[in-house]
């Protein structure tokens, strides 16, 4: 299984509870495809692979133990065509991601 990665620390903005949340990290998405992480109210994560067509509450009945897997959204930038790439990188956001709370299920 595919298990380099890091942590972070997610705060809500709804509920305030901290949680840590587990980010893949790799070179390409197909070397994490099916790698799940779980987080539990402990600030406890499992790494799991999740099956063909697997839905988050399977991998949360499979794992058995009181944990949630963190969802994530990413919101691309929209841009305009630009003359340059110097002009480009002056209007340049990172995507930004937004994880759901295990706790409260807000952002």
């Amino acid at each position: 299984m595919y298990q380099y990665g890091k942590i972070a620390t997610c705060k809500c903005i709804e509920c305030n509870a901290k949680c840590p949340v587990f980010i893949f990290v790799a070179d390409t998405d197909m070397i994490t495809v099916g790698c799940t992480s779980l987080t539990g109210v402990s600030n406890n994560i499992i790494l799991t692979i999740a099956g063909c067509n697997e839905s988050i509450q399977s991998i949360e009945r499979r794992v058995g133990l009181p944990l949630k897997v963190v969802q994530v959204n990413v919101t691309q930038n929209q841009y305009t065509k630009t003359s340059s790439f110097q002009e480009f990188l002056k209007s340049y956001k990172p995507a930004a991601s937004t994880y759901t709370c295990i706790y409260c299920g807000g952002n």
